[in-house]
């Protein structure tokens, strides 16, 4: 149940923020969010990329490279699961790293690769070393609230759930002279959905 509160919005730009809670229509429209406070695994987060050209040894026309040295933005299902179950197995990720998903981080599952329109964001809750193969298990909360299959997408950069706001009372705008303007939100996790 995330809650936001918005830093006052000085001038014109408070407009378009009611415009958008007036198209949601209150409860009855879904928005999907990450939560910025944890929008990569522990992982990357703690570490710094090495940076890599082509075999050539050249790099991009803007002479960036490529990011090497943690996990990537995405995995798969390695292994199906059903709905109620509290054990995941990921694939797709380097090797033999120990603790590679760690208690605390977000993965999102997107069957087929698309988001669902539910939600299907869990939180890892014992740490997960990877195999020779770039494969660990992990235990999540809550369980899952869909049949998984092999190859469903596993989101680990940016995972979102699907949300809809508390009540219809939600982004309402204050105004205050001259043209200052404050607002705040809660959201409830849409799992009437699941």
């Amino acid at each position: 149940m995330p809650k936001l509160t918005v830093a006052q919005i000085v001038g014109d730009g408070w407009q378009a923020r009611a415009a958008f809670f007036s198209r949601l229509g209150g409860q009855a429209g879904l928005l999907r969010i990450s939560d910025p406070a944890r929008i990569a695994p522990q992982y990357n987060m703690a570490r710094a990329p090495t940076i890599a050209g082509f075999s050539d040894g050249s790099s991009f026309s803007d002479g960036s490279g490529f990011a090497n040295g943690m996990l990537p933005p995405t995995a798969y299902v390695a292994a199906a699961r059903s709905r109620g179950d509290s054990d995941l197995v990921v694939g797709g990720l380097p090797a033999s790293i120990p603790a590679a998903l760690q208690p605390g981080d977000l993965l999102e599952i997107r069957p087929n690769g698309v988001p669902a329109d539910f939600p299907h964001l869990y939180e890892v809750m014992v740490p997960g070393a990877t195999n020779p193969t770039g494969q660990t298990g992990v235990e999540i909360r809550p369980r899952l609230r869909r049949d998984i299959a092999p190859g469903d997408m596993v989101v680990l950069s940016y995972p979102t759930s699907v949300f809809h706001l508390v009540d219809d009372s939600q982004g309402e705008i204050e105004l205050s002279a001259p043209n200052f303007a404050n607002h705040g939100f809660s959201l409830v996790e849409a799992i009437e959905r699941t």
